[in-house]
């Protein structure tokens, strides 16, 4: 079975794996509820590369998706600033940032006159001590622009597909956004989800007091 090159890159463009995917051949409505939903933005995953290196990629992973899941060949999402959470909160919403509120990974409050981080919320500090952005070692700029340890969906102005995963389920959906970076996990998660990131400082997962109280 062989695809053409714009099929493939289609599907990255789109920068969201299908993991909500239906068999191709058996139509949606037919199928039951699913019990697992992964939704895998990979940043910076260019629409021709999958094409590029097909023939390096093993039976399962990403080859498996383009056998066995829905491919969309003309998928676009309207905003001009690539940068992580501006992506990543319109995978999440369906919405354009001028809606969602994520327009940068920072950008400049008139209200406090600083320099905001974009889930940084001083009313929700980390649960693991000394797991902050070390500045001294940290490579991200944007990061180390926050000047509190507080992360939370706060700033995310609209409801996200795990919110209304959850919303549909009474709240029996078991959400949960996990990535290295603080701000993948918090937009992934949502408001009503589980969030976790990686702390090079402590080198383990972390996560906020808006999730957790210990």
């Amino acid at each position: 079975m062989q695809f053409r090159e714009e099929t493939i890159s289609g599907l990255f463009k789109a920068l969201l794996l299908p993991a909500m995917m239906l068999l191709s051949s058996i139509p949606a409505y037919a199928l039951d509820k699913p019990k697992l939903i992964l939704q895998i933005t990979v940043d910076q995953l260019r629409g021709d590369l999958p094409m590029r290196y097909y023939d390096r990629l093993g039976e399962g992973g990403l080859k498996y998706l383009l056998y066995k899941g829905v491919v969309y060949n003309n998928a676009h999402h309207a905003h001009a600033n690539t940068e992580t959470i501006v992506g990543h909160a319109t995978l999440a919403t369906g919405a354009h940032p001028s809606a969602h509120g994520m327009i940068g990974n920072i950008w400049f409050d008139r209200e406090t006159g600083k320099t905001t981080y974009n889930i940084e919320d001083p009313n929700y500090h980390l649960l693991t001590k000394g797991a902050d952005v070390d500045a001294d070692t940290e490579i991200d700029p944007t990061q180390k622009a926050a000047s509190s340890d507080g992360r939370s969906p706060a700033a995310i102005l609209v409801t996200t597909f795990s919110d209304e995963l959850s919303s549909l389920t009474a709240g029996k959906a078991k959400v949960f956004g996990v990535s290295v970076k603080d701000r993948g996990a918090v937009s992934m998660a949502g408001h009503s989800g589980k969030a976790f990131w990686f702390s090079k400082a402590t080198m383990e997962f972390v996560t906020s007091s808006y999730y957790y109280k210990e």
